[in-house]
Order: C-alpha cells, then structure tokens, then sequence
C-alpha cells in the first residue's frame, strides 16, 4: 500500500463529505450516508465508518435526529464564521450545556435535610 505519509482513510471520506456539504450537494437537513452506507460506498470496515460521522458530529457539521438518521447541521452562510463553531468562544474548559443547566437547582439542596 501506501507509505506512513498517507491521510488515513477516515479523514478522506471526512474530507469528502465535508465537500458535498460545502458545495451544497448535501444541505442542512440531508441524511448523510449512515455507517452502512459509507461502508459499501467506500470499502471500509464499520469501525472507519462510525469514525466519520463521530468526526463530523464533532466538527458540528452534522447531527443525530433520532428516526431519522445524521443530517447535515445548518452551517453559517460565511465559511470563516464555520472555524470558530468547533472551538467555542467561551472556554473549552467549562463543562456542557447540560451540567449547566443543573447548576441552578441547588438551592433545593440547601434546605435543611432534618425536620424541624
């Protein structure tokens, strides 16, 4: 095959994908192939193929819709506004949204645990 500098297959049809959308094959709300899919289209193992899609989910270029599939996320109608979407501009050190959503309920927790 290939020397050790090669793009590993993953990031080719990453690559790929991210063209379709950028060029408008693939508009926000289109499925992506499924992990099936990319497996036949592009001969690689199951694994390869969740890769993908957990890398695109991670870019923010797509996102699971339960019922239907990995769909292309809308996407900023200016390409430079796309880089900051995968770096947050608030620190990447906070926890996610959903902890946050939490930490407002613990004034319940402050009331005292004994009657009385």
């Amino acid at each position: 095959m290939g020397g050790g500098s090669a793009v590993p297959r993953y990031s080719q049809i990453v690559g790929e994908l991210r063209r379709r959308i950028e060029a408008g094959e693939l508009a926000p709300g289109d499925r992506v192939p499924s992990t099936r899919e990319i497996t036949r289209q592009w001969g690689v193992a199951m694994a390869t193929a969740t890769k993908v899609l957990t890398e695109l989910r991670r870019e923010g270029v797509v996102h699971a819709v339960p019922g239907v599939g990995t769909v292309v996320t809308a996407v900023p109608t200016n390409p430079a506004a796309a880089t900051p979407a995968s770096t947050p501009a608030h620190s990447p050190a906070h926890a996610p949204a959903s902890p946050v959503g939490r930490a407002a309920r613990p004034a319940r927790s402050a009331a005292p645990t004994r009657p009385g």
